[in-house]
């Protein structure tokens, strides 16, 4: 389902894939080949949620914020994961049930599953806990997955909205 809010209407890319069982609400941009899953909620007033280039907004995942929100180009906002108010870097993996709290998270990090995270971290970051900590910096590998990970989604972000 997409939506106003007030005055503000979704700019979705036609190269992007919204699922019908989506929300999407108000003062939202959606970029090319970007992909928002069943169940997923995002909802955007004044200020602006981003969604950029090759990002996907998982199942039941739900991002929102009193200021600008950004998930950067690369990025997976996993499963049940809610991002309030934050910018997200390029390429950064949110953990399924994750929830980041008006923060930045800096290029090619990770957090993990259920992290609750209320500080910014920088570029490469593993960040785990309640509250999220640095455990360590994100090797090439895991950002080559996470790279992987991104297309692979984006290839069968084709199959959503399809019959048989």
């Amino acid at each position: 389902m997409i939506r106003s809010f007030g005055k503000w209407k979704p700019s979705i890319s036609e190269k992007a894939v919204v699922d019908e069982s989506a929300i999407v609400i108000g003062n939202v941009v959606v970029g090319d080949y970007a992909s928002i899953w069943p169940g997923a909620i995002i909802r955007a007033g004044e200020n602006e949620v981003i969604i950029e280039k090759n990002a996907a907004v998982m199942d039941k995942a739900f991002v929102e914020g009193h200021d600008r929100v950004v998930v950067g180009e690369g990025s997976i906002i996993s499963h049940s994961a809610v991002l309030h108010g934050s910018k997200i870097g390029k390429n950064v993996m949110v953990g399924i049930g994750a929830i980041v709290l008006e923060v930045k998270v800096g290029d090619n990090s990770i957090v993990a599953a259920g992290s609750v995270v209320t500080k910014d971290f920088g570029e490469n970051s593993f960040v785990l806990g309640v509250p999220a900590k640095k455990v360590r910096d994100v090797n090439g590998k895991e950002i080559e997955e996470i790279k992987r990970t991104a297309r692979e989604i984006r290839e069968n972000a084709g199959y959503l909205n399809t019959e048989g």
